[in-house]
C-alpha cells in the first residue's frame, strides 16, 4: 500500500505547486528540477517621439508613425535543483507610417541559463547567463540619400550576450521584492551597456500584481561618440530604436498575472519616459505560460520514505497546535533535536504528510516535538503517526 500513499500525495501537491510555481516564484528562483515550462508571449510597441544622442525629443508629425509587433517563443528546463536551461526564439514585424512600409521575419534566437545559489533566511541568488543570434544582416550606407526607398530593418543585427547577477526577497506569503543587473554585449557594433530591473510582486494563492523600472545606460564606448551625426545610417524609418549612439532609458512597468491550474495568463504595461538615442513609446504584452510540476520539495521529502527508522504514535497536541507529544523517548533511542514527519494514518492505508518538526524535550519512555513545517491543513490529532529520521 505504500506506493498508494506516494501516488496519493504526489497527486495532493500539484496545486500547490503551480499556484506558488507560476504566481509566488521570484525572479532568482529556478523552475523545479525535471520540470520544464513553456511560455508564449505578444509584444506591441509604438513610438510616440525620438530622442537623439544628446536626450533631444522630436515629435512626430502627424504622417509619421512607428511602431512594432513580437511574438516571443521560450521553453525553460529544470535541470537540477539549482540549475535552469532555456531557449527560445523572436518573431518580430517594424511598420513605417512615412515609408509605407512593412517588414517582418524571424529577428532573433537565443539560449540561457540561470543558476541558484541556497538562500540564506529569505533571501534568493542567482547568476544568469545568455547568449542571442540575430538571423539577419543590415548594411551600412554613406549618406541617408543612399538608403533604398522602403527599406526597414528588424534590429540590431549580430550576435549579443549578457551576464547577470539577481538579488530577491522573499516574504512570508509570496510577496517579493527583486532586483538585477547585467553587463550587455550588444550587437551592431554597439557599445556595451549595464542593463537593471528592479521590482516588486504583491501575490495570493492564483493572482499577481507586480511594478517596476528597468533601464539601459551605456558604458559610452561607441566609436561615434564624438561625432554621432557621421555614423553610417541605416533603414530605421522613423525611428531611433537602433544603430543608437550609447543609447540609455529607462522604462517604468505595471501587470499582473492569473493562473487557472497550471496555465498562467499575464499582462503588462510599459512606457519609455526618458532616454537619449531612442524612442519614446508604450508597450503592451499578453503572456501565457504552461508549466509541468517537475519534482518538488515534497516529492524529495516523500523519496525518503524508507528511510524512517523510528515509527511512534502521537498521544497528545498542545492548544494551539506547536508541539505534540510521542510514546517514545530516550530508551527507543529518540534523540533531541532528531527530525520527526507527521502522518495522518487510517486502516486503508492512506499516510498524508501532515507536518515536520524536530525533538523539544525528551523522557525514557516519551519526547516533545516542537512543529517547525505545516504541509496540510489538517488539525493534529492523537492517534497520527510520527516518523523519525535519523540524525
Amino acid at each position: 500500500m505504500k506506493w498508494i500513499s506516494l501516488l496519493t500525495l504526489s497527486l495532493l501537491c500539484q496545486n500547490s505547486f503551480a499556484q506558488n510555481g507560476l504566481i509566488r516564484g521570484v525572479d532568482a528562483e529556478v523552475i523545479n528540477k525535471k520540470s520544464y515550462q513553456y511560455e508564449l508571449e505578444g509584444r506591441s510597441w509604438t513610438s510616440t517621439s525620438r530622442l537623439d544622442y544628446d536626450g533631444y525629443e522630436e515629435e512626430f508629425t502627424e504622417d509619421q508613425g512607428y511602431s512594432q509587433l513580437e511574438g516571443d517563443i521560450l521553453f525553460r528546463y529544470g535541470f537540477g535543483l539549482q540549475l535552469e536551461l532555456r531557449g527560445g526564439v523572436l518573431f518580430r514585424q517594424v511598420t513605417s507610417t512615412s515609408q509605407e512600409t512593412t517588414k517582418s521575419g524571424a529577428e532573433s534566437i537565443r539560449i540561457g541559463a540561470k543558476y541558484e545559489f541556497k538562500p540564506i533566511r529569505n533571501w534568493h541568488y542567482a547568476i544568469d547567463v545568455q547568449y542571442l543570434n540575430t538571423l539577419y544582416e543590415n548594411t551600412d550606407y554613406l549618406n541617408v540619400s543612399e538608403i533604398p526607398e522602403g527599406e526597414l530593418i528588424l534590429g540590431d543585427a549580430g550576435n549579443a550576450f549578457h551576464f547577470k547577477g539577481i538579488l530577491s526577497y522573499k516574504m512570508k506569503g509570496g510577496n517579493s521584492l527583486n532586483g538585477s543587473l547585467a553587463y550587455v554585449g550588444t550587437p551592431n557594433n554597439l557599445s556595451p551597456e549595464i542593463f537593471y530591473d528592479i521590482n516588486a510582486k504583491i501575490a495570493w494563492n492564483t493572482f499577481a500584481l507586480y511594478a517596476g523600472l528597468e533601464g539601459v545606460n551605456s558604458l559610452g564606448s561607441d566609436a561615434y561618440t564624438d561625432e554621432a551625426e557621421n555614423k553610417p545610417p541605416q533603414g530605421l524609418g522613423e525611428s531611433a530604436l537602433y544603430n543608437s549612439t550609447n543609447r540609455s532609458y529607462s522604462k517604468p512597468y505595471i501587470g499582473a498575472f492569473k493562473t487557472f491550474g497550471r496555465i498562467r495568463l499575464g499582462v503588462k504595461g510599459a512606457q519609455v519616459i526618458s532616454g537619449t538615442s531612442t524612442d519614446k513609446g508604450t508597450e503592451l504584452s499578453v503572456s501565457l505560460a504552461w508549466n509541468s510540476r517537475g519534482e518538488t520539495g515534497v516529492d524529495r521529502k516523500l523519496s525518503k520514505f524508507k528511510e524512517y527508522d523510528l515509527e511512534a504514535s502521537v498521544i497528545k497536541v498542545s492548544p494551539r497546535g506547536k508541539f505534540i507529544k510521542i510514546d517514545k523517548g530516550i530508551s527507543q533511542d529518540v534523540e533531541k533535536g532528531q527530525t520527526f514527519d507527521v502522518y495522518k494514518t487510517d486502516y486503508f492505508g492512506g499516510n498524508d504528510l501532515v507536518a515536520q518538526g524536530r525533538v523539544y524535550e525528551i523522557g525514557a519512555d516519551w519526547a516533545i516535538i516542537k512543529l517547525s513545517k505545516k504541509f496540510k491543513k489538517i488539525d493534529i490529532k492523537s492517534g497520527f503517526t510520527a516518523r523519525g529520521l535519523a540524525n
